[in-house]
């Protein structure tokens, strides 16, 4: 059954409300992160037109110290949301999983007697952990991957709204298509889990019953049928790495597109006086800042779904 993304959003507030502090304090870190990464290349632009004005060297040396103040700054922040997003993910991970052991106890034995232990654990202990990813690598690099590319497309339109339109387009476009890819590629990620848990519960059914195996002279059946399930994981297991690898595939080669524009625009713009090598250098460092929030808004997508 697919869950909708409504319904992973009621998951989500359900496990972080009572963390609501917490939650606060890892947005006000995230921010601030944000934030200092996106002004280091609006001084490293300030730099190198003043550089190219002939300005005084003092002026130059405080600047590269306040580069080097922020990027500090920047990092010591970036490690501290890191911190605050596990221990969210965490506490959040572990409230789920006595939830669903509970939910498992309070079951009836048809449930239990169609599901072998292997598969249990599976289910309950491997899919919960996936959980953890989701968590707490969904709130810190979704939510902020967002909020940075809102922040990015921002600066280009303050640079130049020509620009600023044509990388709106590009990102909307970007995004719109990884979608798509990531739709057709959920059922196979889903074919991929079961048939790792099927896999273990058949493994652990069958090794705590070897004596009785061997006394019935299945061994050979039993061996066939391992053959099997192992064939069939690698055979989904194939397929999903596939669907991952050519979403990454696609990511890179519109991110090289986006890197053209980003030279092809400023050298149009330089030649005619429009703007700064600075600018130039901004759209160029911008364009690579894109990189980075597309690739892993998709990858989360992905974690999402297989959660």
């Amino acid at each position: 059954m697919a869950v909708s993304y409504a319904q992973h959003r009621r998951f989500l507030l359900t496990y972080l409300q009572p963390q609501r502090v917490r939650v606060l304090l890892l947005a006000v870190l995230l921010l601030g992160s944000i934030g200092l990464q996106l002004l280091m290349p609006q001084i490293l632009a300030r730099f190198i037109d003043l550089a190219r004005g002939g300005v005084a060297p003092e002026v130059l040396a405080r600047l590269a110290a306040v580069f080097l103040g922020v990027a500090l700054t920047g990092n010591l922040v970036s490690a501290l949301s890191v911190y605050a997003s596990e221990n969210v993910g965490w506490t959040a991970t572990n409230k789920v999983r006595e939830d669903l052991a509970l939910h498992c106890l309070r079951l009836g034995l048809p449930f239990h007697n169609a599901k072998t232990p292997g598969e249990m654990i599976e289910r309950v202990d491997g899919d919960v952990t996936q959980l953890s990813a989701f968590f707490s690598q969904f709130v810190i690099k979704v939510l902020g991957n967002v909020a940075l590319l809102a922040g990015i497309l921002v600066l280009l339109y303050r640079a130049d709204w020509r620009v600023g339109i044509v990388y709106t387009a590009f990102t909307v476009t970007t995004l719109l298509l990884l979608r798509r890819l990531m739709e057709a590629a959920i059922p196979v990620f889903k074919e991929a889990r079961q048939a790792g848990a099927m896999l273990l519960g058949f493994l652990e059914e069958r090794l705590s019953g070897t004596e009785d195996i061997r006394a019935s002279g299945a061994v050979s059946y039993v061996l066939r049928r391992l053959s099997e399930a192992l064939r069939n994981q690698l055979e989904n297991s194939r397929r999903a790495w596939l669907r991952g690898t050519m979403m990454w595939a696609t990511t890179a080669v519109l991110l090289a597109v986006g890197s053209a524009l980003a030279f092809g625009m400023g050298a149009w713009l330089l030649r005619r006086g429009l703007i700064t090598v600075g600018t130039v250098y901004l759209f160029f460092h911008y364009t690579e800042m894109l990189r980075r929030p597309l690739e892993q808004i998709t990858r989360q997508m992905q974690e999402l779904q297989r959660a």
